[in-house]
């Protein structure tokens, strides 16, 4: 079933997106590189990775508490 909500975030992403985003967040870290240290690097890119897994730990709570919603409005 597609509603709005998966209609506009699709489960599955084409590669050029992925990519799209692996590139943009390559740059940001080589522009991190470029204007402070590796430290400060390194901790951008533990950064960005806790707020990646965060939002997909987020999203996939999200899509479960719907489909528990969806099954005990459905048992009435």
């Amino acid at each position: 079933m597609m509603d709005s909500a998966s209609a506009a975030n699709p489960s599955h992403r084409s590669w050029i997106v992925i990519a799209a985003k692996t590139i943009v967040v390559l740059q940001s870290l080589g522009i991190v590189y470029m204007l402070t240290s590796a430290w400060v690097t390194v901790a951008a890119a533990a950064g960005f990775a806790v707020v990646y897994f965060a939002v997909r730990t987020l999203s996939r709570a999200s899509r479960q508490v719907d489909r528990i919603f969806e099954e005990e409005l459905d048992r009435r």
